[in-house]
């Protein structure tokens, strides 16, 4: 049973925010449920419950309890009669509970829905189950059995309003030990967007940017931080260009897996490459009226700005003339499969692409 004082959280549910600023409060026992969008939160969530398990063995007569070591299963690639033997196995020389972490574990309570219904009624004691999943539907008597006897946290994303600001304030000031104006929080959130890793580490590095008591201000933000995902996919495109497919491939798995969409990726990929494209249609339209052409001054009129000329150049080389004619045809391509002309996975499509034009060749 979850330990509860406070009357402004509901008995068994608890934002997780509320559970991890006090963690001994809301001690899981039985069965534990940490649900929501927002990964960070889920993970920061995980990361503290054996504590709070161990401190609360450790109030009782078990001295050794502060030894306890989670069993953590990928929900996906294991069964019940697995997860229930670790439960109930009785440990002669460890702690008196054992801890099982089931991890993106949708699919397994689909799977094993009755099974987990009988341990939410009479949990053994011996064992507390952790589930972490992204969804818990409110109306299933699975979620009516841990939110009456067990301990629901909810990660849901905070309100960019105002949650997600002071959240910011406060990890700078506790975690990175700093502060950053309100404001400048604020800023932040626009730039680089509501998800709480990638805040987390973008306020990080803007510490290194300050010194002593002094804070983050607007102008600290605007100066040393940006767009995360605008950044990578610069960095994406210049690695595609360079011929670098590790690379590339690498950052194109950082953007899904932090919720970028693949046809937002798609425009912005299009923006740079278009220029390419229409650059050697000028170069080869020069070709055929017998004039020698000019790399620079095609960039140039296809509008890339004369900043970039000569990485545009370099790159326009290495990509060849060959792939460089085809450019716009595969960008075509690429944008009807994204749109559903294709069954083939988005990933895959995207790295398909990119793998074409990450091989060596010389523009003639």
């Amino acid at each position: 049973m979850a330990k509860t004082s406070s009357k402004t959280v509901s008995e068994n549910q608890i934002p997780a925010l509320t559970w991890l600023a006090d963690p001994a409060k809301y001690v899981p026992s039985g069965i534990c449920v940490v649900f929501g969008e927002e990964s960070f939160l889920r993970r920061s969530v995980l990361a503290q419950i054996p504590a709070s398990v161990a401190s609360a063995l450790n109030s009782g007569s078990d001295g050794n309890a502060d030894a306890i070591e989670p069993t953590e299963f990928d929900a996906s690639q294991t069964a019940w009669r697995n997860v229930i033997e670790e439960l109930t196995t009785f440990s002669m020389f460890g702690p008196s509970q054992r801890l099982v972490i089931l991890n993106d574990a949708e699919d397994f309570v689909a799977k094993n829905r009755v099974e987990l219904e009988k341990w939410a009624e009479t949990p053994a004691e011996t064992g507390t189950l952790v589930l972490e999943m992204k969804t818990f539907p409110s109306n299933t008597r699975l979620y009516r059995l841990v939110d009456g006897s067990g301990l629901m946290i909810d990660c849901r994303p905070l309100n960019e309003r105002d949650e997600l600001p002071q959240w910011v304030c406060e990890m700078a000031q506790k975690k990175h030990h700093v502060m950053i104006r309100q404001n400048a929080a604020m800023l932040l959130i626009t730039q680089i967007g509501t998800e709480m890793g990638l805040l987390d580490q973008e306020i990080a590095k803007l510490a290194l940017t300050v010194e002593g008591d002094e804070p983050i201000t607007e102008a600290h933000v605007r100066k040393n931080s940006g767009s995360w995902r605008m950044q990578t996919v610069w960095t994406l495109i210049d690695c595609m260009l360079d011929g670098q497919a590790e690379e590339t491939l690498q950052y194109l798995g950082q953007l899904l897996e932090s919720g970028e969409a693949p046809i937002v990726i798609t425009a912005q990929l299009s923006s740079s490459l278009r220029r390419l494209a229409t650059a050697t249609r000028i170069v080869l339209e020069e070709e055929r009226m017998g004039r020698r052409p000019d790399l620079n001054g095609a960039l140039t009129t296809a509008g890339v700005n004369r900043y970039f000329l000569p990485k545009s150049v370099t790159q326009l080389k290495h990509l060849g003339r060959e792939r460089a004619q085809n450019l716009l045809e595969w960008l075509v391509e690429l944008d009807f499969a994204l749109k559903g002309a294709s069954t083939i996975s988005d990933r895959l499509l995207l790295e398909r692409f990119i793998l074409r034009l990450t091989v060596s060749r010389t523009i003639r």
